[in-house]
């Protein structure tokens, strides 16, 4: 039989199959493998009691939003099968756009749209600088600024959810992902506090990830804030250096850029004012290499590709650097 996870309690779980429940368990091959379900995912499952259940494998997933795990070099599933994430920031001290790139590296890196939600609406006189600081950032990603509290544009949110659409609310804590949620469901499912005066601050509210089926049968996931995102952005080594890089790539005219063409290059852009160095694009070179390296040696025709995009990738560098050095501009 089918089932949804809909919540994740550690290694037990809440599953849900059409208009049922059940709280269920995993067999122990999952300790094995230390792939276990998680909210999204659709599951297939043995009833054993009156409400209760063995999760038997876990069905192919189309999505996953992944981190780093805190403390390891490891990947950190957060939620799985999403169609669209949703970036909550707070306009009062939530509001951090070195924390929203981060966010939409990883919503890159999970091939997932996403959509930014400036919330707290009512805390602010003019919300217009906001929009112009993260519209500077997000390109052409949807903006909305809303006021979960008041309901204020809140209903501009539906227009990303179709019926069978997932979303999931990410953010961190005192962001207003639990106010937005209960608007959403039209009912008060979600606990909510208030955030502290000094930072904006909240506490976890929302203890575990949650998903929930709206009225036009969309579905919504709540999740915890989140204090770190598994992305380093301070230290100078070489996956903080990859870091910085791929969030600048963000910024790039075209989101097919090589960075070896001057034109809407925000690499080359960072360059040429020092913002980074020719040391810290040498290893984000290096890195990539070997990244894509360790891809193509398991596919003869991606290693051709790959050497033949290694020659023209030095080629291309070289140019830069020389012309970097002399001064000349990239035209």
């Amino acid at each position: 039989m089918k089932a949804r996870v809909i919540e994740e309690h550690k290694t037990n779980y809440v599953i849900k199959d059409g208009d049922k429940e059940h709280l269920a368990t995993v067999r122990g091959s999952f300790f094995s493998t230390d792939s276990f379900p998680k909210v999204g995912d659709f599951v297939e499952y043995s009833e054993v009691s009156d409400g209760k259940a063995v999760i038997e494998e876990i069905l192919p997933r189309t999505s996953t939003i992944s981190r780093k795990a805190v403390g390891t070099s490891g990947e950190q599933v957060i939620v799985a099968n999403v169609d669209v994430i949703f970036i909550v920031m707070g306009l009062d001290g939530d509001f951090n756009l070195s924390r929203l790139e981060r966010y939409l590296l990883l919503a890159q890196q999970s091939s997932v749209p996403s959509v930014v939600i400036l919330n707290k609406r009512d805390c602010v006189d003019n919300s217009e600088s906001f929009v112009e600081q993260v519209q500077s950032v997000v390109k052409n990603i949807s903006v909305h600024v809303v006021s979960a509290t008041t309901g204020e544009n809140m209903a501009a949110l539906l227009e990303h959810l179709d019926a069978s659409v997932t979303a999931v609310l990410l953010g961190s804590s005192g962001a207003g992902k639990s106010t937005i949620t209960n608007w959403l469901l039209r009912e008060n499912r979600q606990d909510v506090q208030n955030v502290r005066g000094d930072d904006s601050r909240g506490k976890h509210t929302t203890t575990s990830r949650q998903l929930f089926t709206l009225e036009n049968g969309a579905y919504l996931i709540d999740t915890p804030g989140m204090r770190e995102l598994g992305v380093q952005s301070t230290e100078e080594d070489e996956e903080s250096v990859f870091t910085k890089l791929e969030i600048l790539a963000l910024r790039c005219q075209f989101p097919n850029c090589d960075h070896e063409k001057s034109k809407g290059c925000a690499i080359i852009a960072a360059l040429q004012t020092e913002e980074i160095s020719e040391r810290q694009l040498g290893n984000y070179q290096k890195l990539k290499r070997e990244r894509l390296f360790e891809e193509s040696k398991h596919d003869e025709v991606a290693s051709r590709e790959y050497k033949q995009k290694q020659k023209s990738l030095h080629k291309g560098y070289r140019e830069i650097q020389k012309r970097n050095r002399s001064g000349k501009s990239f035209t």
